[in-house]
């Protein structure tokens, strides 16, 4: 018996060993994962000019890449002003834990007085006075890689000739201007690396192919394992210059410290570029697993523009890269089927203000009818669930998603401390709820404003309502705590305590608009107040 327990200890001992061993591995992978990180945007759809048409291609290509060298990346199509600034936000954060930060941008960019603008969607700029309001300065991009320990770089592909340039320029006169060609010059900080597809001062071209010449020779030479960042950059300038013969010169402003940088480490670029069922020692076999399932997939379809092929991707590899390119791609199919070519539309895309105005400024008679989706921040909706625990999702585009391929969800709530996606077929009420996103589908004419939700109720998490108790009830769920109080009159506001054995459900009458702090206890009080989405886009059609 003794040899049989002590054998026993050795087993339990060596899978205690095991499962530390494994845990470790998994947290120094995750680890790895995080120390390059990336944003990507791509500005092609403007507002007020002509539309761009590499820009998306450029950095849904490139996303793609640094996803698969081994980056965690941010990727973003056509963003307005608040969300390019917000974007910039978040990355900041993102990059403070880096060792590696990488901005890779596509799309228009300026010039004015020795100071660099990007330009986002909505831009409308008639005089050179607008430029500052209405533009974000290259130097908030040089913030959002600061915090990286190693390495920060910056690719921009914004040298283009700027239609926004030649307006001011014929109204101003050339000599009254005070923009230049191209871009400026820059000096960022040691260990910055600034990357132009053009010369200070010069244009570069949009290109004829998918990608533009400079984003076409990155693509091909960032992939390239253990090449420094120098001579990468080099290899681009040459391919450049062969491929415009001569006519646009990449350049680099920045300089680097005494030691090897790369962007793709060997055994990276081995394990990206492993085919499903090769062997190869992977650092993360499950995730590396799925990756490779998600690019194969992807793959197969990145040429499509079919609806269904990209909910697909989205469906299946929803924590993936390629989940957030099917996204912007079904974005894309549902505005290119939505509005005519050359069509100015006015229509509130990826903003975080209030959207007031109409989707389109002049009525149109027997205009027909659109789908689109409206989004509203810090909005549940009640009741109606097609799923009662909901769906396990890691963002609320994905969360969208799912709703926009289901033709009985007419409405979606995202929970994102806990991820959970709620699809519904209808709601009973719109609560004030922190932390959560409520999307709502709709159909109207494109001069009809989007519908505005009528909130009848505030929900509060670890928080006890100190209001006139009416006594408390045998209910042992929220839900039929909350339809208890809804139903009586007298009933201002409620308190439900998940952990207590009797008396869960708390009445509250008169003026409930004191709460504490409480552990355990979720809280609910009426409101009266009309919320208008923050994002309105087009969407897949539900008739």
């Amino acid at each position: 018996m003794c040899a049989v327990g002590l054998f026993r200890l050795r087993i339990v001992t060596l899978l205690a060993f095991v499962a530390a061993a494994l845990s470790l591995m998994c947290q120094m992978a995750e680890a790895q994962t995080q120390k390059k990180v990336a944003l990507v945007i791509g500005n092609s759809r403007y507002a007020h000019e002509a539309a761009l048409t590499n820009p998306h291609n450029d950095a849904e290509d490139m996303a793609e890449v640094l996803a698969r060298i081994g980056f965690k990346v941010m990727v973003k199509f056509d963003l307005d002003y608040n969300s390019l600034r917000n974007a910039l936000m978040e990355f900041t954060q993102l990059a403070d834990q880096a060792e590696i930060a990488a901005v890779f941008y596509a799309g228009h960019g300026i010039e004015m007085s020795g100071s660099n603008y990007l330009i986002p969607i909505d831009a409308r700029l008639d005089n050179e006075s607008q430029i500052a309001f209405q533009a974000l300065p290259l130097d908030l991009v040089l913030n959002s890689v600061n915090g990286a320990s190693r390495l920060r770089i910056v690719f921009l592909d914004a040298c283009r000739n700027n239609p926004f340039l030649k307006k001011i320029q014929s109204r101003l006169g050339t000599s009254r201007s005070a923009l230049g060609r191209g871009l400026a010059a820059v000096e960022p900080n040691e260990g910055t690396v600034v990357a132009f597809a053009a010369k200070d001062g010069t244009t570069a071209s949009d290109g004829a192919e998918r990608n533009s010449p400079f984003t076409k020779a990155l693509l091909k030479h960032i992939v390239q394992p253990g090449l420094d960042v120098d001579f990468l950059l080099r290899h681009v300038r040459d391919d450049v210059l062969k491929d415009t013969g001569g006519k646009q010169e990449p350049y680099k402003y920045g300089s680097l410290p005494a030691e090897n940088l790369t962007l793709a480490d060997t055994a990276e670029t081995a394990a990206a570029s492993q085919k499903p069922g090769q062997d190869a020692i992977q650092t993360q076999p499950q995730l590396r697993g799925e990756t490779d399932k998600a690019r194969t997939a992807w793959e197969a379809v990145s040429n499509s523009n079919n609806r269904t092929d990209m909910e697909t991707i989205v469906r299946m590899f929803p924590a993936t890269i390629y989940a957030d390119l099917a996204q912007a791609r079904l974005a894309q199919i549902a505005a290119d089927q939505t509005h005519e070519p050359e069509e100015e539309i006015d229509v509130a895309l990826n903003t975080t203000g209030s959207f007031n105005g109409a989707i389109q400024q002049t009525p149109e008679a027997n205009e027909p009818k659109s789908w689109f989706m409206a989004t509203y921040a810090d909005i549940d909706f009640f009741g109606g669930d097609l799923y009662d625990t909901g769906l396990k999702v890691q963002r609320a585009d994905q969360c969208a998603a799912l709703c926009g391929g289901n033709l009985a969800c007419r409405m979606f709530t995202f929970n994102w401390k806990a991820q959970r996606c709620f699809l519904k077929s209808s709601y009973e009420v719109a609560q004030r709820a922190s932390g959560v996103t409520g999307g709502l589908f709709f159909k109207a004419g494109r001069s009809e404003p989007p519908p505005q939700i009528s909130v009848q109720w505030e929900l509060m998490v670890s928080a006890d309502l100190q209001a006139l108790d009416l006594g408390p009830t045998d209910d042992r769920t929220y839900a039929a705590c909350f339809q208890n109080c809804r139903g009586d009159s007298r009933c201002t506001g409620l308190s439900f305590a998940n952990r207590a054995k009797r008396n869960k459900c708390w009445l509250k009458g008169g003026n409930v608009g004191n709460a504490i702090d409480a552990k355990g206890v979720v809280s609910a009080r009426r409101a009266q107040e009309q919320i208008t989405p923050f994002l309105v886009v087009p969407a897949q059609p539900k008739d």
